[in-house]
């Protein structure tokens, strides 16, 4: 906003200035409050064009920060994301199957082995391999299902507890950044406020000496009507003054605070996704260890064919040798596979790992492109204020000029036309439109 007050004594010289002689000069005499319209004026201004393609360009980077070309922080990351979790998922379920086959052949092949084993030494008199394989089977099958749902309970309700951890966690961290935002907003709020407090009584204190003048002047009964009004417009002349610089330091106070009220939500829009995202992270990776070492277990617990031989389910008729040689041949199973699925777990682990890896350069991307949007952003803002206030400054002195050549001491603009204000607006059109030739 300008607000432009003429009141130097070089102006009020000459909007009363008289020839030698006494008679009075040429240039006409105006004691009324003159006033402009900024906006009319900027835009017939020689460098308004520019100051169009700044907002032009301004205009255009934020409907392209909303697209996917800078920034894929809408539809685009979370398609790709969903993407990589499918391939996490579909990984996961890939080992799942391919051990729960392997199990399921290592156990055949067991059996087999097992059958072979007891029917070749099995005594006349003893149940054959077949009866003793199939007690065993039985009795393997009954203890792997007993371990896997109980597992899958502590599992289960080791994930419900972390889950509400994070949550808990979550809201926690939108209660403090959201208190320390509204914090900074009222500290900066109340600085302005008083700010613009102690500016209008030092503006009332600078016009003290000329209000106490002008109010003793009123009080004189021997002025006619004509000094008297005279008096009392340069009293409201020096009231509106104050009220104009108040108000347009109000309105640069309450651009400040807007300006500041978005940096504070981008920044905590910011900073809370950041801190969400590892807070995910660390529990999904919390979940995933814990899963990890329950199938490990289960891994290792897989049979329990020695356990077995060793002691009530084995049926009688076998001798200590054949008990033996069982407890080898599960033994030999069991590390076979025991090695097959540690490759397998390790092939899943070296997938996720890239896939975790393919997620932190999506958000990674994605941030130093809003990074570099917001850059150019903030560099065709500062472009543009420098040049708006350059075009204002020079309209300033046009008007100033035309002020002076019409005795006028006092001119405004972007406020409300004053009573019986004088329209400065053509007049100063026509000398700007000038500066084009």
């Amino acid at each position: 906003m300008l607000c432009l007050a003429l009141l130097g004594a070089s102006v009020a010289a000459c909007g009363h200035a008289t020839s030698p002689g006494g008679a009075p000069s040429a240039g006409p005499v105006d004691s009324r409050i003159g006033y402009v319209r900024m906006d009319e004026l900027v835009k017939v201004h020689p460098l308004y064009s520019q100051l169009a393609r700044l907002d032009d360009d301004m205009a255009a980077l934020q409907l392209k920060a909303v697209g996917s070309e800078i920034a894929r922080s809408g539809a685009d990351v979370d398609k790709e994301e969903r993407a990589l979790q499918h391939e996490l998922d579909a990984a996961a379920a890939r080992t799942k199957a391919a051990l729960a086959g392997k199990e399921q052949d290592y156990t055949r092949r067991e059996q087999a082995a097992i059958n072979a084993a007891l029917g070749a030494g099995a005594s006349a008199t003893g149940p054959g391999g077949a009866q003793i394989a199939s007690a065993i089977g039985a009795t393997e099958q009954t203890q792997a299902q007993a371990v896997q749902q109980a597992a899958g309970q502590n599992l289960g309700a080791y994930k419900n507890a972390l889950i509400a951890q994070d949550q808990q966690a979550v809201h926690s961290l939108q209660t403090s950044l959201a208190q320390r935002a509204t914090r900074t907003y009222r500290a900066e709020a109340d600085r302005l406020q008083k700010a613009e407090a102690d500016f209008a009584l030092q503006q009332a204190n600078d016009d003290a000496s000329d209000r106490l003048s002008l109010r003793t002047k009123l009080s004189n009964l021997a002025l006619d009507d004509t000094a008297r009004a005279d008096v009392k417009s340069q009293l409201d002349a020096l009231d509106r003054k104050e009220a104009d610089a108040v108000g347009a330091m109000r309105n640069r106070d309450g651009a400040v605070l807007a300006a500041l009220q978005k940096r504070l939500h981008d920044g905590i829009a910011a900073e809370l996704n950041a801190d969400v995202v590892e807070i995910h992270k660390r529990t999904i990776a919390k979940i995933d260890e814990r899963t990890l070492e329950t199938r490990q277990q289960l891994v290792g617990q897989a049979g329990g064919l020695g356990a077995g031989l060793a002691g009530t389910n084995v049926p009688g008729g076998v001798s200590p040798d054949m008990k033996a040689k069982l407890v080898a041949l599960h033994q030999k199973f069991q590390h076979d596979f025991n090695d097959d699925a540690t490759k397998m777990i390790a092939q899943f682990q070296k997938t996720r790992t890239d896939l975790l890896r393919r997620f932190g350069e999506i958000s990674g991307v994605d941030e130093a492109a809003q990074a570099g949007a917001d850059k150019e952003m903030d560099s065709l803002r500062k472009q543009r204020g420098d040049l708006y206030n350059e075009m204002v400054a020079q309209i300033g002195r046009e008007v100033k000029t035309i002020a002076e050549k019409r005795g006028i001491e006092v001119v405004v603009s972007d406020v409300v036309a004053p009573a019986g204000g004088v329209d400065l607006t053509a007049d100063a059109e026509k000398d700007i439109e000038s500066l084009h030739e």
